[in-house]
């Protein structure tokens, strides 16, 4: 996907690269600082509980992302990517938003658009940010061993900055049973915040989440 060129928080909001575009001028507009994407690409599918979650790793914290709309067990998820160079290193794809659509495009543009958090702890573990519905968080699933998932995103993400792949992330899944499974973002910023798009009765039919740094 390429960038929309002149999109505005107002433009007409028909498909989902649409979508995307329209969350990365909400948050600038609304003080996220974040880095502008350059480009977007689908990360797959996110198996979803009654929740869902971005932090730093395992049990250090989070913000629970409820009130989802009855019925979903699986979500798209949009990571928003910029090339970051760091140490006279080549250029590598870093994310710097990601966005998980819980229901069509025009139903989301008709509810509330929320402001975010403002940033919260923790900051992402080692250069990393994780996405996942909470049951298949790897410390959450029996007999898992959480710093093995991790280091096992971490060598996938590398060995995607050696290959200069634009779409860098790792997919774990943690629970084969219930195809549970958890996303590892590479990020730059140590900072993060979440966003959520609520219709009148409080069900979220959207959210977004930043990795960014204050100035």
């Amino acid at each position: 996907m390429t960038a929309a060129e002149d999109a505005t928080a107002s433009a007409a909001v028909d498909t989902e690269e649409d979508l995307l575009w329209r969350w990365v001028d909400h948050i600038d507009g609304h003080g996220g600082a974040i880095p502008r994407p350059e480009w977007f690409a689908r990360a797959g599918e996110l198996t979803v509980a009654e929740e869902i979650t971005w932090f730093g790793m395992a049990t250090a914290g989070a913000w629970w992302h409820g009130d989802l709309p009855s019925g979903v067990r699986k979500a798209p998820v949009y990571a928003g990517f910029h090339r970051h160079q760091e140490d006279g290193g080549p250029p590598v794809a870093r994310v710097s938003v990601v966005v998980v659509p819980l229901a069509d495009p025009a139903r989301i543009v008709a509810a509330d658009w929320g402001d975010g958090y403002g940033g919260y702890e923790p900051a992402p573990v080692e250069g990393y940010a994780v996405l996942c519905s909470p049951p298949f968080d790897p410390s959450s699933v029996a007999g898992r061993d959480a710093e093995a998932d991790l280091r096992e995103a971490r060598r996938v993400i590398a060995a995607g900055d050696h290959e200069g792949r634009r779409a860098n992330y790792a997919e774990i899944v943690t629970d084969p049973d219930r195809e549970g499974n958890v996303l590892f973002f590479p990020v730059v910023g140590e900072e993060r915040d979440g966003y959520e798009v609520k219709e009148q009765d409080g069900t979220v039919v959207c959210v977004a989440f930043t990795a960014h740094d204050f100035d």
